[in-house]
């Protein structure tokens, strides 16, 4: 199984950094894994631009000069990719969304996309002083956008932050290893063999 982990935080050692090494643990302890971990930080992603649809629809997005066409191609590549990021206003983080909006770069005129078929996961922390678990929402949204590409959705974790920053749960991080030894199987969240 090819896995590609995107980090989406500024902060490689935080919560969420700390939540995906834990996924990846789980994911080297299962033979025949590959495993390419990369950080949105790393690269250069334009945001949408004027007619950016119809640049979609003739493949002339590359027209921008960015690391899209890279890190598209590593993500063709990939048997499954797996995302981590802290929770922003019930959303990714900015730099993700960016990443994950230039998505639709691989949609067809027909809407089919060079995503069908691959897995995507999720791991995200929030802080624990909202009433709501954010990340919830942002699983619901994932869970969309990989329907929308014809991705299978693998799941998700979601690791909640105490006040003051100190974050120490276990429960998460065990989760996260598990899903990672799961992943690298092909198989979802609750354990179904999806790919």
């Amino acid at each position: 199984m090819r896995i590609l982990t995107v980090h989406g935080s500024p902060d490689p050692e935080g919560n969420s950094g700390r939540l995906l090494q834990a996924c990846i643990e789980g994911m080297k302890g299962v033979t025949g894994t590959e495993i390419e971990s990369i950080s949105v930080y790393d690269y250069k992603v334009a945001p949408v631009w004027k007619d950016f649809l119809r640049d979609v629809m003739q493949k002339t997005t590359d027209r921008v000069k960015d690391d899209m066409p890279l890190l598209k191609e590593k993500m063709l590549k990939a048997d499954i990719i797996v995302l981590a990021t802290p929770v922003f206003w019930y959303q990714l983080s900015g730099k993700m969304k960016l990443f994950v909006d230039r998505w639709s770069d691989f949609i067809n005129s027909d809407w089919s996309t060079g995503l069908k078929g691959k897995g995507l996961a999720l791991l995200s922390t929030h802080s624990g002083f909202n009433v709501i678990n954010s990340s919830d929402f942002l699983q619901m949204s994932m869970f969309a956008t990989a329907q929308f590409l014809g991705m299978v959705w693998m799941g998700a974790v979601g690791g909640r932050a105490e006040m003051p920053w100190q974050w120490d749960d276990q429960t998460s991080l065990a989760e996260a290893k598990l899903f990672g030894k799961k992943l690298a199987q092909g198989m979802n969240m609750i354990g179904q063999r999806v790919l």
